[in-house]
């Protein structure tokens, strides 16, 4: 078990959507030709960029503003968030290998804790791409039917304001722009996706840690108190405790640098994390697209505030375990320094989810202003 094939979700996506963001530890991870193939998604989006920039400045502004602010600030969310990421591609493989190092020991209670942690999030993420897919792929082949109205073409007949020869154009020219902006918005929402992934596999990789160290507490001190029954030799059985907790302390100054790491890899990205408003069309087959849409978005931003959310709560967690399984009359010293240790504030522990809060609010705000 390790870092990569504990999530083939989370593999698959950084394969398809041409991220290629680390999953191990090594530099020869990738093919020469996932290699080009990443390149070329990239080059896709310059050059999806470099016509919309164009045709900002070439149709109307109302058909600027409405159709193409949305995929123009989509894409720049992604090349942020990706290039941050591609360029702390170091502490990340750090962070992988510390991550892989834990993952070596051979623990039942820590496979099972890693598993429970990462099974629940592919169904909605699943249903998040191919919702999300479907979606984008339909609202864009909308597009075509356009062939079956007019002969010539003019840049407001796409579905974004895009430009790259000169109007009117015929057919042919029509149907190229449309794929290109068709393929364009569906890789760059596969980015999307892959992005969202990699970082909620790295939030859950540590919220397990925490959840392994809440439970094997309580194991340590329930199989003392198994031993204690059976009349075995006291100084045994506080050698072995002692023993396993000296152990549990190590992982978990091992764990409080890994949530260090994680939050220097994660901070900026998180910051262009938010809800993206959608101006409605007119037609009704757009408004349920859009609406579909929407429900895998709330999915997927609902899935990091809860994720971030169950990282807090598994830290602090940790001192409530011992506090159940161990009553407060019979605690000696090393338990209560155990409370101690593992119950502190996690300095600098990621993000709150106020940070969402703050965010949707002011978005709320400045939709409300205009």
């Amino acid at each position: 078990m390790d870092f990569q094939n504990v999530n083939p979700l989370n593999v698959q996506l950084n394969y398809v959507s041409g991220n290629l963001l680390p999953v191990a530890p090594c530099n020869s991870q990738f093919s020469s030709a996932w290699k080009l193939y990443g390149g070329l998604t990239w080059l896709l989006q310059v050059a999806q960029v470099s016509v919309l920039m164009a045709g900002f400045a070439l149709v109307s502004w109302e058909h600027a503003i409405q159709e193409g602010t949305l995929t123009f600030v989509f894409v720049i969310e992604v090349f942020f968030i990706a290039g941050h990421l591609q360029t702390q591609g170091k502490l990340a493989k750090r962070l992988i290998q510390k991550l892989n190092d834990i993952l070596q020991i051979d623990d039942e209670i820590m496979k099972d804790i890693v598993i429970k942690t990462i099974k629940p999030i592919e169904t909605p993420l699943r249903y998040y791409c191919m919702v999300g897919s479907l979606c984008v792929t339909t609202f864009f082949s909308l597009q075509f039917l356009t062939v079956f109205e007019k002969d010539t073409f003019i840049y407001e007949d796409f579905k974004m304001p895009i430009a790259f020869t000169k109007q009117p154009f015929s057919i042919r020219t029509f149907v190229l722009g449309c794929i290109l902006i068709m393929v364009g918005n569906i890789q760059i929402f596969l980015k999307k996706c892959g992005l969202d992934m990699y970082i909620i596999h790295f939030v859950l990789m540590i919220t397990a840690q925490y959840r392994y160290i809440a439970t094997k507490l309580t194991t340590i001190f329930r199989d003392a108190d198994k031993q204690c029954n059976f009349r075995k030799v006291n100084y045994e059985v506080d050698h072995w405790t002692e023993n396993e907790i000296k152990a549990l302390c190590r992982h978990h100054i091992n764990v409080i640098c890994l949530s260090g790491l994680l939050k220097e890899l994660l901070s900026s990205s998180l910051n262009m994390i938010y809800i993206n408003s959608v101006v409605l069309s007119t037609t009704l087959v757009e408004m349920i697209l859009v609406a579909i849409y929407s429900s895998g978005a709330i999915v997927e931003f609902y899935m990091l505030c809860s994720y971030v959310q169950q990282l807090q709560d598994a830290f602090r967690d940790i001192p409530c375990s011992i506090q159940r399984h161990c009553p407060g009359p019979s605690w000696n010293d090393e338990v209560q320094d155990c409370i101690y240790l593992f119950g502190g504030r996690p300095s600098g522990l990621l993000f709150s989810s106020i940070l969402f809060l703050n965010i949707f609010a002011n978005l709320c705000g400045s939709m409300r202003s205009t």
